[in-house]
């Protein structure tokens, strides 16, 4: 049991939990999500819950709002400003023990207490909304529910909350497809601030969410809450930046344990925990971000059948036998710091246990890709009077004129928000949406292949059997219905690579050895949906190098559903299949730390045109395009003492229909002059790096609407 003696030092305890279990009732068995929860949460704090997904951080936010499913059984408790709400009895309350009346009662008062005094921000802006209903229609509802208030003061309120969300109230007339991926989540901020309450949980308030609006994000919460309009805040998330920018204590959750707790200082600087420190070290940042990093190997263990000693046991490079016979205690570091480990007090000060990367060892063959002056652009259809009586058509530009070359080896990274044109560009290349205009030229074993151009069929099958993609989302791109041996084999017979069964069982063991999924015969014949998230991606890239002569692999964000401790396995294992088959990678992501870690050359893209390029260090430590800049800024170092201010941009990416004549990137330009709104930028060039802009280094630098150089003095001790 974990003791938090701090309410009377820092205030009034507002939220306890005391000895509060979760189980859950399944066909397969009992689900032990939650074990011997003690929190206590004061008034004007923020307490940041981390941990992998499956650790049980959102079973422990929809008890705490009392939204449990109807199999969940619990014990402890949980209390609101001393009243306890959350029990056994008040939890699917056994029907014999009380009465219908007693049970709604229950109901009522659990309605009552949600949005007045505890709020939630839910996992996944769009699936918070109604897609049929307007915004202003949605938060209105909380208040007719909740409130007595008129139509008029509804009104009136509904306009006031959504300014605090940092929102132009015009949005309020929108539906939430027409809103951006920041907008929503703004939007569900609104919401959860309607009535004021006294707590505001945010379920990873920043997934799937790109770097600059994932920094609005933050500032917007951190605004909320020193402007008091978010009283208390509880922080949910896999993402350790995240936590460390707005919590002022941290629970360190796994496999439905506390493995540490402290201030977000005792965390991030002085962990005492091996889960802690590993999570620490898996997670590639900007600052250490050209050094290898390790991911956690295995996974949690099965929440069914729970480990007798410490749940960690299995993964931890600190374990002993009697970790894994007896339940470890808790240790107490100082005041409001604990563990659950037995050698706590042993480990020392948290180190980054990493090594130089190896980068300059890797020498680059000739040219696998050229792409020219490449053009993607997709027409929009009109309505009949549309065709009838408007003389222009109307384009989506995804792919505006981008040029680029790629060497045998190279690893080229690809960033810029949601909306940047990245995935269009990348499946342009690899001729699953056709160009415009423009030329794609491959050279595979000396042959010259432009897909743009290609008629031969025997040209077209080299072509496929050379690249390949690693798509997305593991959870959509495999089949359910298949196991893994079919998945895998899937290209080996499609592309006629042998009828022998038996080479083709070899075929796939070799390629699961090689993505690290072993032994090879205990994946065989199992399903999606028996992997983890980092299995199913590994199955995703054994499927894509299957047919051992590919030369060319896009990766499409293929960290962004994985946790932080599996991305790092997943990106070393991209880097070692690299150094062992001279692989080219074209690797996309809004994650800047992890292009950063993997990539030798990065081109930056906003709004359909590559607006800089050049070495990845390069990129990283002198930006040069105010898009860069701004992009670099953003990205959080997971540290409490990090602030990135104001970084350097306005508003939201606009559309790619009516771009602007000049500058794509005039509109949220901090430096703009009025020649950039209608004259074409031309390149800048320092060697092999170029950026697209009217001004010179030295002339961004000197700017006096925005101080770059001032910017300089906080980004350079954080990447050296």
């Amino acid at each position: 049991m974990i003791e938090i003696e701090k309410e009377k030092q820092n205030g009034e305890s507002i939220l306890s939990i005391k000895n509060f279990s979760v189980n859950f009732d399944t066909y397969d068995g009992t689900v032990h999500a939650l074990d011997d929860i003690n929190i206590e949460l004061v008034e004007g704090e923020s307490l940041g819950i981390l941990g992998e997904s499956g650790s049980g951080k959102s079973t422990l936010a929809t008890a705490i709002m009392g939204l449990l499913p109807s199999n969940a059984h619990v014990s402890g408790s949980i209390s609101f400003r001393g009243n306890e709400y959350i029990n056994s009895t008040t939890v699917n309350p056994p029907r014999k023990k009380l009465s219908r009346s007693q049970i709604k009662m229950l109901s009522i008062n659990l309605r009552n207490m949600r949005w007045k005094n505890i709020s939630m921000v839910f996992q996944g802006a769009m699936n918070s909304f109604n897609p049929v209903y307007t915004i202003e229609k949605q938060i209105k509802e909380v208040y007719k529910i909740h409130t007595d208030l008129s139509d008029d003061e509804i009104d009136k309120r509904v306009v006031e909350t959504i300014k605090y969300a940092g929102l132009n109230p015009a949005v309020l007339k929108a539906y939430p497809h027409e809103l951006s991926g920041g907008m929503k989540q703004r939007a569900v901020i609104a919401m959860a601030l309607a009535l004021n309450p006294d707590i505001v949980i945010a379920d990873e308030p920043t997934t799937g969410l790109d770097v600059i609006t994932q920094a609005e994000i933050i500032s917007q919460l951190k605004k909320l809450k020193s402007e008091g309009k978010i009283k208390n805040l509880i922080i949910i998330s896999h993402d350790i930046g995240v936590i460390s920018q707005l919590a002022d204590h941290v629970a360190v959750l796994y496999a439905g344990k506390i493995m540490e707790y402290g201030t977000a200082r005792d965390i991030y600087i002085n962990s005492r925990n091996p889960y802690s420190i590993e999570l620490l070290r898996s997670y590639p940042s900007i600052k250490n971000a050209r050094k290898t990093v390790h991911g956690i190997p295995g996974s949690l263990p099965d929440p069914i059948n729970v480990p007798k000693g410490c749940r960690f046991y299995e993964r931890c490079p600190y374990s002993s036998d009697v970790c894994g016979q007896s339940e470890p205690p808790i240790v107490t570091i100082d005041d409001v710091h604990y563990s659950r480990c037995f050698f706590a007090n042993e480990l020392k000060k948290h180190e980054s246990n990493i090594n130089e990367d190896y980068e300059n060892n890797i020498k680059f063959g000739e040219d696998v890709l050229n792409v020219n002056d490449l053009v993607t652009y997709f027409s929009l259809k009109k309505s009949l009077s549309g065709k009838l009586f408007s003389r222009n058509d109307l384009f989506v530009r995804a792919v505006d004129h981008v040029s680029i070359n790629i060497r045998q080896g190279e690893i080229l990274g690809i960033v810029g928000e949601s909306g940047s044109g990245k995935t269009t560009f990348a499946r342009t290349i690899i001729d699953l949406i056709k160009p415009t205009a423009g030329d794609i030229v491959y050279i595979f074993d000396n042959k010259k292949i432009d897909i743009t151009k290609i008629e031969n069929k025997d040209d077209y099958s080299l072509f496929r059997r050379s690249t390949q993609m690693i798509f997305q989302d593991p959870y959509d791109s495999l089949n359910p219905k298949m196991t893994v041996f079919d998945i895998i084999s899937e290209p080996i017979i499609a592309h006629r690579i042998t009828k022998d069964p038996d080479e083709m069982v070899k075929m796939v063991k070799n390629i699961l050895k090689t993505v690290s999924l072993t032994p090879p015969e205990n994946y065989l014949e199992r399903y999606p949906h028996e992997l983890s998230g980092g299995e199913r991606q590994r199955v995703a890239t054994a499927r894509a190098l299957v047919l051992g002569g590919v030369k060319f692999l896009v990766a499409d964000e293929p960290t962004s559903m994985l946790d932080v401790s599996l991305r790092a396995g997943f990106m070393n294992l991209l880097k070692e299949i690299r150094n062992k088959t001279n692989l080219s990678v074209l690797y996309i992501s809004h994650d800047i730390a992890s292009v950063y870690y993997l990539s030798d050359y990065i081109m930056v893209m906003y709004l359909g045109v590559a607006v800089e390029y050049g070495k990845a260090s390069d990129i990283i430590n002198n930006p040069e395009h105010p898009y860069t800049r701004a992009l670099i800024r953003a990205v959080p170092v997971p540290t409490p003492d990090w602030n990135p201010g104001n970084i350097g941009i306005m508003g939201e990416i606009g559309n790619a229909i009516n771009v602007p004549k000049g500058c794509r990137f005039y509109e949220r330009c901090l430096y703009r002059e009025v020649k950039c709104k209608y004259e074409k930028p031309e390149y800048q060039r320092i060697g092999d790096h170029w950026y697209l802009c009217h001004f010179s280094p030295e002339e961004l630098d000197s700017k006096i609407n925005w101080s770059q150089r001032d910017l300089k003095m906080i980004i350079s001790p954080m990447i050296r």
